[in-house]
């Protein structure tokens, strides 16, 4: 594996972009090579932190709106996509 693919591949797996064939491949490499493998923990660690470099930002109300006709869809119209999840958890 070049050098540059090597890289990229690491920036792709830290990002969770790579699957099936090319994921199996870099898991392979990674295995056989400490650098490669020391190159995508590093990755991995700084693409963790991104979520918190970048500043808060309210998503469309559009976009809530498409999400909540999606639950309704798949779970039926009584569901309620406003009420928290651990709510259920407790009740049971």
């Amino acid at each position: 594996m070049s050098r540059e693919l090597r890289e990229e591949s690491s920036a792709l797996h830290a990002l969770g972009l790579l699957a099936g064939g090319e994921l199996a491949r870099f898991r392979r490499e990674c295995h056989a090579d400490p650098a490669l493998r020391e190159m995508s923990r590093v990755l991995r660690e700084v693409t963790s932190h991104l979520v918190y470099w970048a500043p808060p930002h309210a998503p469309p109300e559009a976009l809530r709106e498409r999400l909540v006709n999606v639950i309704v869809s798949h779970h039926g119209p009584n569901c309620d996509p406003a009420r928290d999840p651990a709510d259920h958890e407790r009740a049971n």
